[in-house]
């Protein structure tokens, strides 16, 4: 009797969760340290979007957890009490809301970071009343394009094409062109993960511990060797993790710390 009751489950967990795709994503590993990630948007633009949990999580869990082909880590978050620190917008619902980090918006005010940190550089899936989909990446209180709204959006950054402006999104902080100070060791080599957009394809690239960059080296990858017309980076040192079939990264190889936001393609 509980063999056929643990069969009737393990049926039921099929029948809701397909097989994984042996190809479904090309992955390019051609220089030590960089993990590269094709997806194409037309085929599985669909499956796409941002992903939240209530609590901290590593990207293993959600990729163990879930019906999910891929995942990856989002956007910023406080870690002292797991809120997000940017802006998630899932199946036209706004999901986390940095305004609602109280703490956090009078200590931006104070630095006079404030409107800089919450326009930073977003992923935006768009989608028109054909439900035909568009993939963008743009500051977040840039104009959405006409005659489409946002349907899913996970914001993080700073951009990186077709643009870079570090003081623009709260990154860096100058006087007299001297930096005084800088977030998420931005100007620092770190490992860092970036998207891209070129033509229909969306490329998830990390920079693991024996590739670490900085926001311009970042960018100079992107733009000369993926030669990507749009792009930007999301949550990046520690946080830097990714799975997809039996590839699990970490920042420290197979360590994947606690996050709050991920980007997911769902089987």
């Amino acid at each position: 009797m509980k063999k056929i009751i643990l069969l009737l489950v393990l049926s039921l967990i099929l029948s809701f969760c397909p097989t994984l795709a042996k190809d479904k994503f090309e992955v390019i590993n051609d220089t030590a340290g960089i993990y590269i990630f094709k997806i194409n948007t037309k085929k599985y633009g669909k499956k796409i979007k941002p992903y939240m949990t209530k609590k901290l999580t590593t990207p293993q869990v959600v990729y163990d957890d879930n019906c999910f082909d891929f995942v990856v880590n989002g956007g910023f978050f406080d870690v002292k009490n797991g809120k997000s620190v940017s802006y998630v917008t899932i199946d036209n619902e706004l999901v986390a809301d940095v305004e609602d980090n109280i703490k956090l918006m009078k200590h931006l005010k104070s630095q006079k970071r404030y409107e800089q940190v919450l326009s930073r550089a977003e992923l935006r899936i768009l989608e028109n009343k054909r439900h035909k989909l568009k993939f963008d990446i743009a500051l977040h209180n840039d104009p959405i394009k006409k005659g489409y709204k946002i349907k899913h959006a996970l914001q993080a950054g700073p951009m990186l094409l077709p643009t870079i402006d570090l003081v623009q999104e709260g990154f860096v902080i100058k006087e007299n062109d001297i930096v005084k100070s800088q977030s998420v060791d931005i100007l620092k080599r770190r490992e860092r993960t970036a998207i891209g957009l070129k033509g229909k394809y969306l490329y998830v690239v990390l920079f693991t511990k024996d590739h670490k960059v900085d926001a311009y080296e970042m960018k100079k990858y992107m733009e000369k060797t993926l030669k990507v017309k749009k792009s930007m980076a999301l949550d990046g040192g520690l946080s830097t993790a990714v799975n997809y079939k039996n590839i699990s990264i970490g920042s420290l190889g197979k360590y994947q710390r606690k996050v709050k936001s991920f980007l997911v393609v769902e089987r």
